[in-house]
């Protein structure tokens, strides 16, 4: 269970209250409380920033290895490692060092200095990071994968096509994300139906 409406509820916020933060209506909180809607990584980034606590605390996870909140890094040696990783996995997103910027919303001359080594990202930059390259923290940092971030690390199979379809899909609040879900089932339902009807032609012909 996330602590999402302990955290709420520590701030003393109304779900209205949070819902416009987030853009989204009550209800939505109400089922991002209870864990029958699960959150989105752009949700969390959110989330992480409104109430200052790092998302692994957020989904409820005492075991993710690293104390984002107090977390110190070598900048001798962080300045080498993290460029690398991060060109790496533009290399790997065929991303272009303009996209790295537009994607992360930093200034040409930030994303530079990430991408040079010149620059060691704080907590905030570093969760903003992960987020918009889809990526875990950890993952950035080159440490062990939490078990919340396994799922997320699957994302970088994915194709460019289906990481831009996700990425527009995440932007959506919850009541378009619903209904895109259901277009998607429809034209799946129809899909499959087609599919079938084809299937059993071909089988008739060859008879």
């Amino acid at each position: 269970m996330n602590r999402l409406k302990l955290l709420r509820e520590e701030k003393r916020m109304k779900q209205s209250e949070l819902g416009k933060l987030l853009n989204v209506q009550d209800a939505a909180i109400s089922k991002y409380e209870s864990g029958k809607v699960p959150l989105t990584d752009d949700t969390l980034l959110k989330l992480s920033k409104i109430f200052g606590v790092p998302i692994d605390y957020i989904l409820g996870n005492d075991n993710y290895g690293i104390d984002y909140s107090n977390y110190q890094m070598d900048t001798s040696e962080f300045g080498l490692t993290f460029k690398d990783k991060l060109k790496s996995i533009l290399k790997d997103k065929n991303l272009s060092q303009q996209d790295f910027a537009k994607t992360t919303g930093f200034n040409s001359e930030d994303a530079d200095a990430f991408l040079w080594g010149n620059k060691v990202p704080s907590v905030d930059e570093l969760i903003k990071i992960a987020g918009a390259l889809n990526v875990s923290a950890n993952y950035l940092l080159d440490l062990p994968e939490s078990p919340c971030d396994s799922n997320t690390s699957l994302s970088t199979h994915l194709t460019d096509k289906e990481q831009k379809y996700i990425n527009v899909f995440r932007q959506l609040n919850e009541d378009n994300q619903d209904i895109i879900v259901g277009d998607m089932k429809k034209y799946l339902k129809e899909q499959r139906y087609e599919e079938s009807v084809a299937a059993n032609s071909s089988m008739r012909e060859a008879k």
